[in-house]
């Protein structure tokens, strides 16, 4: 098989599928176009985590079974469904429709490209270059989200749906090139278990031992459920301070460019600052900034929110992962890191509807200050199961 092909193909897929132009105008756009408050964005956004949360390892299986290709385009068609519900739709029905259809279209997609990616490398024996050919479908993913975003305030002044338009088109165009992809011979893998059987053997894992693991899994999921809930206050907080809506795709770019610079240069903190301190700074961080925006609302914010929400995530995120790594066996680590993806999405449900509530009732400062609360809240009891954790361990000494 033409592996090239196969790889170029697989690469425009991934600017197809990540050329989301309303984006940047998302809450704008429930608000004006479909009558929706921010607390029925939060609602529609927990739908799509559930979606994920329960369709990502089943989705996984199907891709095994199933032409990797065709699991690709079938991904791409229910983007397009879930897109159209968003742009016909009037009600919160549709929303939560098109949401759920676009957590299904993720389903589908994510781990598929990888493997599709993996399968044609070692069909021709160059499977050594994986790490190359992935990093760059995720660098390409990240910046035409970012491009796409820039975009994204300009057209939707011209005409509010024309960011869904735009981006309709780009995943009808995604569906012909994963149709035009070329199969490469399986190479089959044990199918891995549910999500909640690997949270549950995790939860066993922790407890027998390795307590700082779930400590961490705990952190994290409390952690980047704030981060985005911050990301997502950006755009009303921008309503609040009266920016024109033509500059909210300029200012989500400028987030997503932050987020991948500091995820991709946090690594020069490395030797100076150790993982669990700089994962308490990040920690601060986040709390600092949403009481500065919750209580004051100016230009000032924008850059504290950009922070909170896009940098702290690319400072954490990978240092997650490490500690993670320093801590679990191989024959553990992909089981653990999976769930801790997935307690994230857990996590996010009932506390995005909690923020939106208060969003609904005090306004986008209320709902800042409810996640300096959660987090203020969720800080203090993992602190006392670490410290209970250390005097059960000195007892054990003694």
């Amino acid at each position: 098989m033409r592996v090239d092909r196969n790889l170029r193909l697989i690469t425009w897929f991934t600017l197809c599928t990540n050329a989301m132009f309303v984006l940047g105008v998302i809450v704008p756009y429930y608000s004006d176009v479909m009558g929706l408050s921010f607390q029925d964005f939060l609602l529609a956004e927990a739908v799509f985590a559930i979606v994920v949360f329960t369709l990502e390892v089943p989705m996984g299986w199907l891709s095994d079974q199933w032409q990797r290709k065709h699991v690709l385009a079938l991904g791409a068609f229910f983007d397009m469904l879930g897109f159209l519900c968003l742009l016909v739709g009037d009600n919160i029905w549709w929303a939560l429709a098109g949401q759920g259809l676009i957590g299904v279209a993720i389903s589908l997609i994510s781990g598929t490209n990888m493997a599709l990616i993996y399968d044609s490398l070692l069909t021709g024996g160059r499977e050594s270059e994986y790490r190359r050919h992935e990093g760059r479908r995720g660098g390409v993913a990240f910046y035409t989200v970012a491009g796409a975003s820039l975009f994204s305030g300009v057209l939707y002044k011209l005409d509010a749906q024309l960011p869904i338009l735009l981006s309709i088109l780009f995943l009808l165009a995604a569906i012909i090139l994963a149709c035009q992809m070329q199969e490469p011979e399986r190479h089959r893998v044990r199918p891995q278990r549910h999500p909640l059987a690997d949270m549950a053997a995790t939860a066993h894992y922790a407890l027998r031992g390795h307590a700082d693991v779930g400590l961490i899994i705990l952190f994290s999921a409390v952690l980047f459920c704030s981060t985005k809930l911050i990301m997502w206050s950006q755009q009303p907080y921008y309503t609040a301070i009266g920016l024109d809506e033509s500059l909210f795709g300029v200012l989500m770019a400028a987030g997503f460019l932050l987020a991948g610079v500091s995820s991709q240069f946090g690594y020069r903190f490395d030797g100076r600052i150790g993982n669990l301190k700089m994962l308490g700074i990040v920690w601060l961080v986040a709390i600092a900034v949403s009481v500065a925006t919750g209580l004051y609302q100016g230009l000032a914010g924008v850059a504290l929110l950009m922070v909170g929400g896009s940098c702290l995530y690319g400072l954490a995120n990978p240092r997650v992962s490490e500690a993670i790594n320093a801590r679990v066996d191989s024959a553990r680590r992909a089981t653990v890191l999976s769930t801790q993806s997935l307690v994230v999405n857990v996590f996010f449900v009932p506390t995005s509807l909690v923020v939106g509530w208060v969003a609904s009732h005090h306004g986008i400062g209320g709902s800042l200050l409810a996640i300096a609360g959660w987090l203020l809240l969720a800080g203090a009891l993992l602190s006392l199961l670490l410290i209970s954790r250390e005097r059960r361990q000195r007892m054990l000494l003694l």
